[in-house]
């Protein structure tokens, strides 16, 4: 009786201590791995072009509308698998690539700020001089919001599970172990548009295979060290996020380095697979003959409001 009694006494003192009485001090919060600035491999190329002469006298503006998903390809439970806003990741690309931009995909609070200061009741929190007046509110000067020489926008055009997939397995009475691979390709269709003259100067596809392989029993890895089940195609969303980043970065690169005519001096920078492919597409285009190609025209020059 004694021994249940004690018994009963120790649960009730462990009970104890795992509760929070009103008064305690809150427990400290759990914090995982640190935040990083996300990258992709061909973030080196991109800043190598930010410190190019060709980009940082070329005086283009650019501008990303919006990149839509036309895959049509989606979960119930959890919408689509592509990326909502990829050309927020485009545009972070390009800043990378030391492009000037300026903000065409939200415009929302610029459009009801000029509102209001139209309205004479929105101000900076001191006096604005205006020629030789001083006023108490936000003016609207002429050509003060910059436009742009050049929009880019496009889709998600495709996103095709299983594309490729391979390996084997052996079982003996239930026992045994293999290997496979799985993989998805994303690609993505961006057009470059004057603005000016609504001409369309450049076109391109690029696209992006994800391969995963098996760790048990039908669970991939894709990237990094996250596991996803291949079973349901919306578990390797974060797999196929990454890789539409990249896609994303290798198009930016492509695009400044055909508006500044960049000479090619970052290719090196670029991982060693994308420049034996590189390589290969140009020994191909010599073979046949060079293509005709339309120049890149740079933006007109401004013109003197009188």
């Amino acid at each position: 009786m004694l021994k249940l009694l004690g018994t009963a006494v120790l649960v009730v003192a462990l009970t104890g201590c795992t509760t929070f009485s009103q008064m305690s001090r809150p427990k400290a919060q759990f914090h995982g791995p640190v935040p990083l600035a996300t990258a992709t491999p061909a973030d080196d190329a991109l800043v190598c072009l930010s410190k190019t002469p060709e980009v940082r006298n070329s005086g283009i503006v650019l501008a990303v509308h919006t990149i839509t998903d036309q895959t049509n390809k989606f979960n119930s439970d959890e919408g689509g698998f592509v990326p909502r806003d990829v050309a927020a990741m485009l545009i972070t690309a390009l800043q990378k690539a030391g492009m000037a931009q300026v903000n065409r995909s939200n415009t929302v609070v610029t459009e009801w700020e000029l509102a209001r200061a139209r309205e004479q009741i929105l101000g900076d929190g001191a006096p604005q001089t205006v020629g030789n007046q001083t006023v108490d509110l936000r003016p609207i000067t002429k050509g003060s919001i910059r436009g742009s020489d050049y929009v880019i926008d496009g889709a998600i055009t495709q996103l095709d599970f299983n594309t490729y997939s391979g390996g084997g397995e052996v079982l003996v009475g239930g026992i045994g172990g293999g290997a496979r691979a799985f993989a998805l390709t994303a690609a993505a269709d961006l057009r470059v548009t004057n603005t000016e003259s609504t001409r369309i100067v450049r076109a391109g596809s690029y696209s992006k295979q994800a391969v995963g392989h098996e760790v048990y029993a039908s669970v991939f890895r894709f990237f990094s060290s996250e596991l996803f089940d291949t079973k349901i195609g919306d578990k390797s969303q974060e797999g196929l996020h990454a890789g539409v980043r990249w896609l994303m970065a290798e198009a930016a690169y492509d695009i400044v380095s055909s508006l500044v005519r960049h000479k090619g001096s970052c290719d090196k920078y670029l991982p060693q697979a994308t420049q034996e492919i590189r390589a290969e597409a140009v020994a191909k285009t010599v073979s046949v003959g060079p293509a005709v190609v339309a120049p890149v025209p740079p933006p007109p020059p401004a013109l003197a409001i009188k």
